[in-house]
């Protein structure tokens, strides 16, 4: 088999940038992600284990029931180390003295365990789907405890720096604006947060669209038009004002719009309020439905892929020999005479003359012809790392030369 080295012009690495659309509906309390339906499997519901508004890590755990079965792994001398099986796939590790763990565990746990022990982590799926937070003007933004020396601070909160660090682009962006009036310490606020799993490297600017239903009619439709972050209402009542910023980077979306969009009523919170901004996509918040709401929000991701692109050449008068044995022509002869002393190989097997003809006899003109069908790609140390096939062989005459293109993610 002949080997060839790809010269410096043959191999060429490329990044390819493409902007995947994403677009979430969301209704009475679910999600539905780039329209998703909820499958039913033969034995779950759904399907994934998971609602359609998430996306399930690996794709595990499809249409698994998760049940006893009655067998354990892992050492099984004190009952409190045996591990029942629940016929669902999860991650585990022996613990060993590499001390690999999970970081679900706590470092407690792990020391308090045995050498030979199984460590599980979290069952699959591991899902990820779009949040929302609904911050009113009494809701607290962060707390101390004096007590316990430590306290919490709320997402909102945890971003104020993020917020300002765009203050150059627009005034929007200004955690408390004195000269909007208006401070998201104690204003109402909806925060969406959308994991970067969706997205990418980050949303597309100028991308984002939002629209606002009410029984199914549309009330407000909101986009980014300078393609700054700032989203600006285009249709409804509040149309031509702001009704919150992107953090295009972060992936959220804080919502500031307090106008009614309709004089209606819906359970946006436990007390009814009129349709606003700061609701959107309220229903995915836990308890609350809004059975007569439903939002839309559309975008674009950003997504590096890089690509690497070889070269391959199969040159003049090169690779026109073949170790196949249907390359030579068929004989009852055998490839080899034997004795007691002796070896032999047939040393002039004829080659099979494939050339075409109108005619059974003669046959064409003879042309030694191979035909590629796969091109193996190796290291430095002759390793098969990669097979290109051809969806039908090639066929190589002396006085053909190709170029195959072999493209590849990485």
């Amino acid at each position: 088999m002949p080997y060839y080295k790809f010269d410096r012009n043959d191999v060429f690495i490329n990044t390819l940038k493409t902007y995947p659309s994403v677009k979430f509906v969301v209704y009475s309390g679910s999600a539905f992600y780039n329209n998703t339906p909820n499958i039913a499997g033969q034995f779950v519901d759904p399907i994934r284990l998971t609602d359609a508004g998430n996306i399930s890590l690996y794709e595990l755990n499809v249409d698994r029931l998760s049940s006893s079965t009655g067998k354990t792994i892992g050492p099984n001398v004190i009952p409190e180390q045996i591990i029942q099986d629940n016929g669902l796939i999860y991650p585990f590790v022996v613990k060993n003295g590499s001390r690999i763990d999970f970081r679900t565990s706590t470092e407690a746990a792990f020391n308090n365990s045995n050498y030979g022990d199984i460590l599980l982590g979290v069952a699959y799926p591991y899902t990820s789907s779009i949040s929302k937070e609904f911050y009113d003007t009494t809701t607290s933004r962060a707390a101390s405890n004096p007590v316990a020396g430590g306290g919490y601070v709320s997402h909102l909160r945890a971003l104020k720096n993020t917020i300002n660090h765009y203050r150059y682009i627009s005034p929007h962006f200004d955690y408390s604006s004195s000269a909007l009036l208006r401070d998201f310490d104690n204003a109402q606020v909806g925060l969406v947060s959308i994991p970067s799993v969706f997205y990418g490297s980050q949303i597309k600017k100028g991308s984002i669209d939002l629209k606002y239903y009410y029984t199914g009619t549309l009330t407000s439709r909101a986009v980014d038009i300078n393609r700054d972050g700032v989203l600006h209402s285009i249709y409804g009542e509040d149309s031509g004002s702001v009704i919150g910023v992107a953090l295009y980077d972060e992936g959220f979306l804080i919502l500031t719009g307090t106008t009614a969009l309709n004089a209606n009523n819906d359970t946006y919170k436990p007390a009814t309020d009129n349709p606003k901004w700061i609701y959107f996509a309220q229903s995915v918040s836990g308890t609350i439905t809004a059975p007569s709401s439903s939002y839309v929000m559309e975008m674009s991701g950003t997504s590096y892929t890089q690509t690497i692109t070889m070269m391959a050449h199969a040159r003049k008068g090169e690779l026109n020999q073949s170790n196949n044995p249907t390359f030579a022509q068929y004989s009852t002869s055998d490839f080899a005479t034997t004795g007691s002393k002796v070896y032999k190989e047939v040393t002039n097997r004829p080659i099979k003359n494939t050339v075409s003809s109108a005619y059974a006899d003669p046959t064409g003109s003879f042309e030694k012809i191979t035909y590629i069908s796969k091109i193996g790609v190796y290291d430095k140390d002759r390793n098969l790392i990669g097979i290109a096939k051809m969806a039908t062989p090639v066929k190589k005459t002396i006085n053909r030369d190709f170029t195959f293109k072999i493209k590849v993610d990485i």
